[in-house]
């Protein structure tokens, strides 16, 4: 596996940019706040970054790769590299959990909380936090001496997940041993210790481009060109999402979408059921992912439905089946859609009897196709 660095990233130029200038300056600043979406590429810049200052390579825009530092961090296990992150159960901190964690972080940077909660086998995902045990770790972390770096450097990912026992950490923060470093990331504000917040330098990192979600795609080996696009309108700028759709088996989402669309367009019957029964037997992430298609396309509906041509995240033949079905329904009946969408994912997540959903939204669809068309008159653009 190729080492980390900011090569690996696609796009994000202005914030590696920013990040090359710090890690040459004279002075780091001793609290970085990486701030963005779980699934951008705060935790890949931090990790890149931390790479970066801890080789021993002088002006340099990428870790060598050949000294010590380099070889070390390569596989995560520096001695001046530290990592905090939240645990699932009780009394669980970081340091029981570093081997999963450094296979994780080498092969997908970019997880959410909740996949990584999936991954610890927590059956509560709520119960995941940076617990007092883990406080105190990271302050015995941060009071040793350096070993062989320019700094010690603690990555705490899941800034949220640090509750009132975050307050510890303030003065750490704040007043931090000589050379060392607290690379922080988080997505929320709101859910922030502002005390932590304020300790701060923040560094925004945006959201990927479709584009660039793709070109991750195609970099992985998980989807061809015209694959990749459609996953990365899917994923909404957030390249773990796109790398779960691509991992969900051949990519048939959309087409099986559009013939379950045209079927219920034209009559509930044999063959509507038969496909009905067909998404019923996808597992229930596969059943997430089509619906999630399904609300998506509704939004290019609505979109293509106002005159807004030019922001449909769409292409090809489900760009056109869009433009066409949008003819076919007002505002209020594409909110009922959408809706309806909405409920399903909800009843998926909850484990509902697949069979009665999907005959059930079937029917619905059919409803909602046929409420609206006796008053329009329109052509059939399913033909």
């Amino acid at each position: 596996m190729t080492p980390w660095n900011f090569a690996q990233l696609p796009g994000l130029e202005e914030e590696k940019t920013l990040l090359r200038q710090l890690s040459s300056g004279a002075k780091i600043p001793h609290a970085l706040l990486f701030l963005g979406d779980y699934g951008s590429g705060t935790l890949g810049l931090a990790l890149a970054f931390a790479r970066l200052v801890l080789c021993e390579s002088s002006g340099t825009e990428e870790p060598c790769e050949q000294c010590s530092g380099c070889r070390k961090t390569a596989g995560w296990v520096h001695p001046d590299l530290h990592f905090s992150f939240p645990v699932v159960g009780t009394r669980q901190t970081s340091r029981m959990h570093l081997a999963s964690w450094r296979s994780t972080i080498s092969a997908d940077p970019y997880f959410t909380p909740a996949a990584w909660f999936d991954i610890q086998g927590g059956e509560d995902k709520k119960q995941g936090n940076i617990n007092v045990d883990e406080c105190h770790e990271i302050i015995e972390k941060l009071n040793v001496t350096v070993v062989e770096g320019a700094y010690k450097i603690l990555i705490l990912w899941g800034a949220e997940f640090l509750g009132t026992e975050g307050n510890r950490l303030l003065k750490l923060i704040e007043e931090p041993p000589d050379r060392s470093l607290f690379l922080i990331i988080g997505a929320d504000t709101t859910r922030i210790l502002p005390t932590v917040l304020s300790r701060c330098q923040l560094i925004k990192v945006r959201p990927f481009r479709d584009e660039e979600v793709a070109e991750a795609l195609i970099a992985h080996s998980l989807a061809g060109e015209v694959e990749a696009i459609q996953m990365a309108f899917l994923a909404d700028g957030n390249i773990h999402e796109a790398f779960r759709l691509a991992g969900s088996g051949e990519w048939e989402i959309a087409a099986q979408f559009l013939q379950w669309m045209r079927s219920c367009y034209r009559k509930v019957g044999i063959d509507t059921l038969r496909l009905a029964e067909t998404l019923a037997a996808f597992n229930r992430e596969d059943q997430k992912t089509f619906l999630t298609y399904a609300l998506h396309f509704v939004r290019q509906m609505v979109r293509a439905h106002s005159g807004m041509t030019d922001k449909i995240r769409l292409s090809g033949a489900d760009l056109q089946a869009a433009r066409d079905m949008a003819g076919l329904f007002d505002l209020d009946r594409l909110e009922e859609l959408a809706e309806m969408f909405r409920q399903a994912l909800y009843s998926v997540e909850r484990n509902a009897q697949s069979r009665l959903l999907f005959v059930h939204l079937s029917v619905q669809m059919h409803a909602l196709f046929h409420d609206r068309i006796r008053y329009l008159n329109t052509q059939n653009v399913f033909s």
